[in-house]
């Protein structure tokens, strides 16, 4: 993880300017995680909110976030997959490990330990918290291979 920082911060690919800041040309926010979690907290409580949380998330990152950076970088679908894995982990999203995945079925397992929202919830929750995260694997994975794919907690 600090290896893929590194290397960003020497690229100028980590900027910050007059009220944003951005990785690879793409704007992103810095937040606290008490930000998040009352949005993720309307989510678990409301079915709804957490359908059109997670289908927004889903599409939104993959049309402007993961499009932008994978135009930028051509990025092949199986090294783009792996990049997104180690910038969900410097974003801290979680530590994520790949344990299987299928190219031609697009199914696999993926663990993702230390997960903020799982930590935030945990012994609170009944039930998978991780719905904008799974937006984002979503949209990532949606676009690294072309293909519309579900992320399913």
């Amino acid at each position: 993880m600090m290896e893929l920082l590194q290397k960003m911060l020497m690229m100028r690919q980590f900027t910050f300017g007059a009220g944003e800041a951005k990785i690879l040309g793409q704007r992103i926010v810095l937040a606290p995680v008490d930000v998040v979690a009352p949005i993720t907290e309307a989510a678990i409580e409301n079915s709804e909110i957490r359908k059109k949380l997670y289908e927004h998330i889903r599409t939104k990152f993959n049309e402007r976030w993961a499009d932008g950076v994978k135009k930028m970088y051509g990025f092949k679908a199986q090294d783009y997959f792996k990049f997104l894995i180690d910038l969900s982990k410097l974003g801290g999203w979680g530590e994520g490990t790949l344990i299987e995945f299928n190219p031609q079925t697009f199914e696999g397992k993926f663990v993702n330990s230390n997960s903020p929202m799982g930590t935030y919830f945990k012994g609170r929750a009944k039930e998978p918290v991780d719905h904008s995260w799974r937006g984002i694997a979503a949209g990532g994975l949606s676009k690294a291979f072309g293909k519309d794919i579900d992320w399913v907690e």
